[in-house]
């Protein structure tokens, strides 16, 4: 796999790092630094479904596991993983339940097609938006991730949510970043 000379790896994972520092999400006490990689938690504030005892809830807190190795910012150079529990098409949670071990799998093209232009902030806000906005259409082949999408081929997230009369919480800060809510993808 291609690889940055050291130096230049380790200031491109500083200032990607720093990005994710301003967004704050990033959870304390969980970055570790090693020779080769650099891996931390961050905690997304995005309203979502859980499925609990038959019924559906929202979730408003996810947290999502990443490890940057020596590849980066080269495609296979990163790792993501969906730790909390999430009913959702595009995603298979770690911790779907106490007895039901997932992958951590994330179905999103911003994923898929990595290249060295891509960065963690513009990823991050990806993942948020497909929090809210599932895709039916391209779902993982697991059994969860099946049902989630059969759910949301009949009702989009603001459907659902207006079925529970939830009303979607605005943080603040989100009004000075919608105008660069864009997301591109550049192919090498």
């Amino acid at each position: 796999m291609p690889q940055l000379p050291e130096e230049i790896w380790k200031d491109r994972v500083e200032n990607e790092l720093k990005a994710i520092k301003k967004l704050d999400i990033l959870e304390e006490n969980t970055l570790i630094r090693a020779n080769n990689s650099v891996e931390f938690t961050i905690q997304l504030n995005e309203i979502g479904v859980v499925k609990k005892n038959g019924d559906f809830v929202q979730k408003k807190s996810h947290r999502i596991f990443l490890k940057i190795n020596r590849s980066f910012p080269y495609p296979g150079g990163i790792d993501f993983s969906w730790l909390t529990n999430i009913f959702h098409p595009n995603i298979h949670p770690v911790g779907i339940s106490l007895t039901n071990q997932g992958t951590g799998y994330i179905c999103l093209n911003v994923l898929k097609k990595w290249s060295r232009l891509s960065d963690l902030e513009t990823t991050v806000k990806a993942l948020g938006l497909l929090v809210k906005n599932p895709n039916p259409d391209d779902p993982l082949n697991y059994p969860i991730c099946l049902e989630a999408a059969e759910f949301f081929r009949k009702r989009t997230m603001e459907d659902f949510l207006k079925e529970l009369d939830l009303k979607e919480v605005v943080v603040e800060d989100e009004r000075e970043e919608e105008d660069d809510d864009e997301i591109i993808i550049i192919d090498d």
